[in-house]
């Protein structure tokens, strides 16, 4: 994968380089709540290692899941020791990380040209997302989900990171159905744009389409979503019955002041 892209299920983010880790949302009830950290916290290391990217807490936590992790934080511009004992399901903390954007107060025609390029960068990453798909470089089973998992992602979204992160992942999410519509599969407006492709094509030589052809391209696209709806929704149900629902261990927790 390139420098610079972090793509994951449903997921893809811009690399904006080395920059503060805080914690952008934490679980109701989770062990990261239990533990005493709190949204906002800056993360100075994990474990002893210093934090330079929200990417390594999240695979941290993943390689020690049933072992205590020790946090050093900066909360109010002093510095705290929280170690979080137990998981969640799926052996997560309920710690969301995230880097700290910087602020900067702009022009209107600078927030239009910023926000032009930023959707033209996902649009891209969701372009290259389906690339690999297409490639055999992701698996369909870990990259694609239907309404189940659109909702979980939601939930998520407003429990770790409030309205902010709701309206941001409606955003990717619309984003990304406008690239998935420009595909070439029938009865998709990319589907009807390849069709005129081809019917230009065969104007050329005096031929065209008939009604009746254009008719059985259509229902072969709309089996095709069809058969798509059926994986996405048979996809979410799989991950939901093969999660473990029970927590690897009671969450509990201590803090110290430094």
């Amino acid at each position: 994968m390139e420098s610079g892209e972090v793509m994951g299920e449903m997921g893809f983010q811009p690399d904006y380089g080395e920059l503060p880790i805080v914690v952008a949302g934490v679980s109701q009830d989770s062990p990261a709540a239990q533990s005493g950290l709190q949204r906002g916290d800056r993360i100075i290391s994990i474990g002893g290692e210093a934090v330079g990217s929200s990417q390594q807490i999240v695979d941290f936590i993943g390689a020690h899941p049933a072992d205590p992790i020790q946090f050093v934080i900066e909360r109010g511009g002093q510095r705290k020791e929280i170690t979080a004992t137990g998981r969640m399901a799926g052996g997560k903390l309920g710690l969301s990380p995230a880097e700290e954007l910087p602020r900067e107060h702009v022009g209107v025609l600078a927030t239009a040209r910023h926000a032009w390029d930023f959707n033209v960068e996902i649009m891209r990453l969701t372009g290259k997302a389906l690339g690999q798909l297409f490639s055999g470089e992701r698996s369909a089973r870990n990259t694609v989900s239907g309404p189940l998992g659109i909702y979980d992602a939601a939930s998520n979204a407003v429990n770790e990171a409030g309205w902010d992160g709701l309206f941001s992942m409606l955003g990717f999410l619309s984003l990304s159905l406008g690239v998935f519509n420009l595909l070439p599969i029938p009865v998709l407006d990319g589907g009807a744009i390849f069709l005129l492709l081809i019917e230009a094509v065969l104007a050329l030589g005096g031929w065209k389409l008939s009604m009746r052809v254009r008719e059985r391209i259509q229902q072969v696209g709309f089996v095709m979503l069809l058969l798509l709806m059926g994986f996405v929704i048979t996809n979410d149900l799989i991950k939901k019955v093969s999660r473990n629902p029970e927590e690897a261990k009671p969450p509990a927790a201590t803090e110290q002041q430094k």
